[in-house]
């Protein structure tokens, strides 16, 4: 088999609802690797939140949904939001009562009302009170995550804002303000009361991100397969030669796909490259 680039989105594809990456999917990625096959993660999370998963061994990351990526350990692109367009995103948003936060490289910048609400659609009720706090530590240490009043006081550059709202009214003038300068992304609804997304500078896309890593290393789009799940993903899918769509993934983004492979939670990632053919057990 010729050598192949495999981009791996990360929540709902790579990492189960716990955040943890199973143990097949692991050994998949590793033996790829051992086989002359580059592995990239392409994640909406920033660096820092990718932190705990580069034990596994990557090639290269696109995070921030290709606004900073790094090919064997060196940076070699970042995408950033201007002054005025970091100004504006936040008025409207503080206007029309959105939670949100600030991705950078090495941290993201929310207050707790945003690190609560992330977390209170991770547990059970019963659970709220004597875990909440446990896991708001354990957040905050995973994504690396300081004040808004933090970056306030020491700003510096932004690649990517995300919000949560609980009325899908809030986000009418923020579509209308915003859309000239940004893609406007809203995920699939985690809960019934909370609606969450992101924006990100027109131009900056997971797509786009994937065409300059390939041209970047000498290989061919013909060579590439991406994995995903949700509409974030969907440059991503578009580009690469052979896509794959996790069975959790949703149904507009499976429309898309080459080929559905078994959930996250069914070790996906594993079964598919087995095979594909990036290795065999």
């Amino acid at each position: 088999m010729d050598r192949k680039i495999i981009f791996l989105d990360v929540d709902g594809t790579l990492t189960l609802p716990t955040g943890d990456v199973s143990d097949k999917v692991k050994y998949a990625i590793q033996q790829a690797r051992e086989n002359g096959h580059y592995v990239f993660l392409c994640t909406g999370r920033n660096k820092a939140g990718v932190r705990s998963l580069m034990p596994i061994g990557f090639d290269g990351i696109i995070c921030s949904a290709g606004g900073y990526i790094e090919i064997n350990g060196e940076k070699v692109y970042e995408s950033c939001l201007s002054d005025e367009d970091l100004t504006l995103a936040r008025d409207v948003f503080d206007k029309n009562n959105l939670m949100y936060n600030l991705e950078t490289t090495e941290m993201t910048f929310q207050d707790d009302e945003m690190n609560h609400e992330f977390i209170k659609h991770q547990m059970a009720n019963d659970k709220m009170n004597s875990e909440l706090q446990r896991l708001l530590n354990e957040q905050k240490d995973r994504f690396n995550i300081h004040s808004l009043d933090e970056f306030d006081r020491n700003p510096i550059p932004v690649q990517k804002l995300c919000f949560m709202c609980h009325d899908e009214k809030c986000l009418e003038e923020p579509r209308k303000i915003l859309a000239d300068r940004f893609n406007f992304i809203v995920h699939e609804i985690f809960s019934t009361d909370v609606i969450n997304g992101e924006i990100i500078v027109k131009g900056t896309n997971k797509g786009k991100a994937v065409e300059f890593v390939v041209n970047k290393l000498g290989l061919s789009l013909k060579d590439t397969i991406a994995f995903g799940d949700s509409m974030n993903d969907y440059e991503m899918i578009q580009v690469c030669e052979h896509s794959v769509v996790m069975e959790n993934g949703t149904n507009e983004l499976k429309q898309y796909a080459n080929k559905i492979c078994e959930s996250v939670s069914d070790d996906g990632i594993y079964h598919e490259f087995k095979r594909i053919g990036l290795f065999i057990s």
